[in-house]
């Protein structure tokens, strides 16, 4: 693997050892202030007081070409009782940690509570942080704002089907296929194309089916890494449990390895129980997908930019991996430049290094009208990095032969199953999309995109993600371990970077960044289109636990969001869907789309 920074040997020795001669910064120093340490808040974060307890973990940018003025800024940080890591030169960056007091006194600051419109208070610093201008390889602060608003992207449905041999039974209401059963209470006034009752959830057969992937295309040589919050130790145990229980291989010895963080924060982010089904979730649909390649999860200490980020380097520097797989994210407005900064370092040595990485587009759909995250649309990050192909959703009801018989962009509009009416706020979950309004748009979407604006656009592809047309995983569900359909964009995202795995493993082709190679195949057989379609399905149990509407019917592919499928590209879907033999061979092809 080539080293991600050109240095001389002495400069990296020093560097990494610490060993160049320290100067002392005067206390009295001039100050340079860094602006993109601090959030823009969206409508709806409040202040609710000052924050003076608590700690913070944060990386120090610096310019990549300044790497040997490290040791000063390591020294420096240390004077003011901060515990300064080695630098990471692939990111060339310093992870620090230290008291919110400390930090505020050391970079001239003050920090504050806030609170966000779904109540998630929120520890940032009221100014931009300062440093000496004598530390001038400094250009910024990364992860100075402590919240928990990153999450799993998956959804899981009240549906808990079991197992007979080998076949995903059902709860005596949903369907094992599109249109096995249809109730006779379906409301007159709600009137489709395209009806069923909610889908049990698909197995790891049907989840191959959605993309066609042919028999002989099993993931053999592939390599594929998941990056989420903490460890369940479990997973593999339950992931074998569940591949025996369907007929289907458990993991060979060493074919999935578990990197569990050192020093987990068990009180952030809602503690390990709050990700479990989430890691159960990428691992299972990844095993499905590709039964022969190896599988590394690698679980961050916690659910910060810095932990989130930090932990996608390792991947990158660990070696051994094709894809990264990213099932989690927030909007993208809670980001800071310097975040943002961070974030597209890390992405950029993956790509250099032949690794594509993979995030998903949110469930919020376009964030306007789901209640939890302040007014106006947005997009979610890490989705809107240009560096990161970013990944959206479909609801896809397979017919009885494994066929695709009806699919659309996933945007659920809720109604009661009695009269047809809409249920207030009439959105249940979505894939999210939309323009970036914090990164500018990469040169294949300006060239094949007719769109105005000028910010990314969001998603790049597509897959299954309606937990109504869902994936059935084995796991923590409930306080129960147990078989439950799952679905959000959370599944679409492993799915789509196990794809591009595979077509790696067959073809041999080095791929980084995936979104150009993806655009190239715009229009061929190698992505499928997803159109609207009019359909619906039904259901006993709505989407909300306790919700006063037990019985619901989930329309699809309708406002009011502001999103919806189309032809061609869409801010739901994307290109489309990754489509069987066509795509293993053609992504990355010089001659693609022609």
């Amino acid at each position: 693997m080539r080293p991600p920074l050109v240095l001389g040997a002495l400069a990296v020795t020093a560097v990494l050892t610490g060993a160049l001669a320290l100067h002392p910064v005067p206390p009295d120093a001039p100050l340079r202030p860094l602006a993109g340490s601090v959030p823009h808040w969206p409508a709806g974060v409040q202040r609710t007081g000052t924050a003076r307890t608590g700690s913070v973990s944060f990386s120090v940018l610096l310019a990549p070409d300044r790497l040997a003025g490290a040791p000063s800024i390591r020294g420096w940080l240390q004077d003011h009782g901060l515990h300064a890591a080695p630098v990471r030169p692939a990111a060339a960056s310093i992870p620090v940690e230290g008291p919110v007091d400390q930090v505020a006194d050391a970079f001239h600051t003050t920090f504050a509570r806030y609170r966000t419109a779904q109540g998630t208070v929120v520890t940032a610093p009221e100014r931009p942080l300062s440093v000496p201008r004598e530390l001038a390889a400094v250009t910024g602060i990364a992860g100075v704002v402590v919240a928990d608003t990153i999450r799993p992207t998956e959804v899981a449905r009240g549906t808990s089907p079991t197992v007979r041999g080998h076949v995903l039974a059902d709860d005596g209401t949903c369907a094992a296929y599109w249109g096995e059963k249809v109730t006779t209470d379906w409301p007159a006034s709600v009137v489709v194309d395209h009806r069923s009752n909610a889908l049990c959830g698909y197995g790891p057969a049907q989840l191959r089916e959605v993309h066609h992937l042919p028999a002989d295309v099993t993931g053999r040589g592939a390599r594929i890494a998941i990056v989420a919050a903490f460890d369940d130790p479990d997973v593999e145990q339950d992931t074998d449990t569940y591949a025996r229980a369907t007929g289907t291989q458990p993991f060979t010895a060493g074919q999935y390895r578990n990197h569990a963080p050192d020093a987990p924060d068990v009180d952030r982010c809602g503690g390990p129980e709050a990700w479990t089904e989430e890691q159960h979730l990428d691992v299972q649909a990844v095993h499905a997908m590709a039964p022969d390649a190896t599988v590394d999860y690698w679980g961050a200490a916690d659910c910060g930019t810095t932990a989130m980020y930090s932990r996608i380097l390792d991947v990158v520097e660990d070696g051994h991996a094709d894809v990264i797989s990213l099932s989690f994210g927030s909007t993208e407005q809670l980001d800071t430049a310097d975040d943002r900064a961070l974030l597209n370092r890390v992405l950029v040595e993956a790509a250099s290094q032949g690794i594509s990485v993979f995030a998903s587009s949110g469930n919020d759909g376009d964030y306007s009208d789901a209640g939890d995250h302040g007014a106006g649309a947005s997009v979610a990050s890490p989705a809107s990095s240009p560096y990161v192909t970013a990944v959206g959703g479909t609801s896809t009801g397979l017919a009885a032969d494994g066929s695709v018989a009806v699919e659309a962009g996933w945007e659920t509009q809720t109604r009661f199953a009695r009269n047809g009416a809409v249920i207030p706020p009439g959105f249940a979950y979505g894939a999210g999309g939309g323009e970036s309004g914090t990164s500018a748009r990469p040169t294949w979407q300006r060239d094949d995109i007719r769109r105005g604006g000028t910010g990314r656009l969001v998603p790049d592809v597509a897959s299954i993600a309606d937990p109504d047309t869902g994936f059935v995983t084995y796991g923590p569900h409930h306080g129960r371990t147990e078989y439950a359909a799952h679905g959000g964009t959370s599944l679409a995202t492993p799915m789509v970077a196990s794809m591009v795995a595979m077509s790696k493993a067959v073809t041999g082709r080095r791929i980084g960044l995936a979104s150009p190679a993806l655009f190239a195949l715009r229009g061929t057989a190698a992505l499928r289109d997803v159109r609207p379609t009019s359909a619906a399905t039904w259901s006993p149990r709505g989407p909300d636990a306790g919700a006063l509407w037990p019985e619901t019917i989930a329309m699809w592919d309708t406002r009011p969001q502001s999103l919806q499928s189309g032809p061609g590209w869409d801010d739901v879907t994307g290109l489309g869907v990754p489509d069987g033999r066509a795509f293993i061979e053609r992504f990355g092809a010089t001659e693609a789309g022609r």
